[in-house]
């Protein structure tokens, strides 16, 4: 097998493990934590053990037996928790598999960076391997509410990826200094910005965009109970979000590169502020899955079209941790929220994006006006 396509397979394995881990521990969370609150804390913990594992695992200098050891000790250590959590050793067992699961996650980008490394000229941004990976991890995780289930699917998936993972990393050239990795994790889907990103209206669809892959995945289990109480089945929601998070950028991937920053701004303002709507006037369950696809879609275009452009992401090699430790905190506030105004709370997160999205084109529609005004002024002077 060709470096490229090591790399490809590899890529698709962590991003299936980024997306089922946070479903999954999410889901599981969701029932053997005592309340709402905590259940979104466990989410945060296993976002701030990701980024801190990855500090450490994307780091060049681990060789690769060590590493396959490390991939197949981690694996077993989660599966095992995944498999007492559900059979009554309850919250301790899960945290065990949330410390491994980040850690496996890790290791897997370390994978990934190892066989980027090998290649003379940067490879192409991961959307086709995400794409892969989303998908496999849709379909593992099924009906996230039948929990049992759920556990003995993702203790098998990740004893196999870790497997796959440390074939494919055996004769990686340890020597190899290639290109480095993007900012953030995962290539931007938890994105480092870059200093005073903010200070551009126009920069605030896609920064908004970037923030509502976190309360629709950590609420995503929680969507999907309330779908299937209104005869969704809770799969439908979750391949139909994760397709709308990668469809679109997958089939736009070949004409990302040549979009001004003005069109992807346009377009994700649209989507953020289409969801917006769809969580605020449709009625149930057409307001789930209206949010779910657009602000999914949303999410994926930005993250696409960031990869293709430096600066409209953070410098390279910015902190993991950084990134992590800033959405952790997001993770519990939206928990918080959720927990004390349920389906309303979600939704009401999701029409703020949509208004923050609004007053970033209020702000560039006036900005002239304003510059006219000082111009003016300063000429009478």
């Amino acid at each position: 097998m060709s470096t490229a396509s090591r790399l490809a397979l590899a890529r698709a394995c962590a991003w299936a493990l980024l997306i089922a881990g946070w479903v999954g521990i999410g889901s599981l969370s969701l029932v053997l934590a005592p309340t709402v609150g905590q259940a979104f804390g466990l989410v945060a913990l296993w976002l701030l053990g990701l980024g801190a594992a990855a500090a450490v695992a994307t780091h060049g200098g681990m060789r690769r037996w060590t590493r396959a050891l490390a991939l197949g000790s981690v694996a077993l250590l989660t599966a095992a928790g995944l498999w007492a959590a559900v059979r009554g050793v309850g919250l301790p067992a899960l945290l065990l598999a949330l410390v491994g699961w980040a850690a496996l996650t890790a290791l897997a980008s370390g994978v990934v960076r190892s066989l980027r490394q090998m290649q003379a000229a940067a490879p192409a941004p991961p959307v086709a391997a995400a794409s892969l990976g989303a998908l496999c991890a849709g379909l593992l995780l099924g009906d996230p509410a039948d929990v049992g289930a759920l556990a003995a699917r993702l203790a098998a998936f990740v004893l196999a990826v870790a497997a796959l993972l440390a074939l494919l990393q055996l004769r990686v050239d340890e020597r190899a200094h290639g290109p480095g990795c993007r900012a953030g994790l995962f290539d931007c889907s938890l994105p480092a910005w870059p200093p005073g990103a903010w200070r551009d209206p126009l920069q605030w669809p896609m920064l908004l965009a970037g923030l509502a892959m976190l309360p629709l995945m950590a609420a995503l289990p929680l969507m999907a109970a309330w779908c299937s109480a209104r005869g969704i089945a809770p799969q439908v929601l979750v391949l139909l979000h994760l397709a709308a998070m990668f469809g679109p950028a997958l089939v736009l991937r070949a004409w990302m590169t040549r979009w001004p920053l003005r069109a992807l701004a346009v377009v994700c303002a649209a989507l953020l502020v289409a969801g917006a709507a769809f969580a605020a006037w449709s009625p149930a369950p057409v307001d789930l899955l209206g949010l779910a696809v657009t602000h999914g879609a949303a999410w994926g275009l930005a993250w696409s079209g960031q990869l293709w452009a430096p600066a409209r992401r953070g410098r390279q090699g910015s902190s993991p941790l950084r990134a992590a430790a800033g959405y952790a905190v997001l993770t519990l506030a939206f928990g918080l929220v959720v927990e004390q105004s349920g389906a309303r709370g979600v939704a009401a997160i999701h029409v703020a994006l949509g208004l923050g999205a609004v007053l970033a084109g209020l702000l560039l529609t006036a900005r002239p006006w304003v510059r006219a005004i000082a111009a003016r002024r300063h000429a009478g002077r």
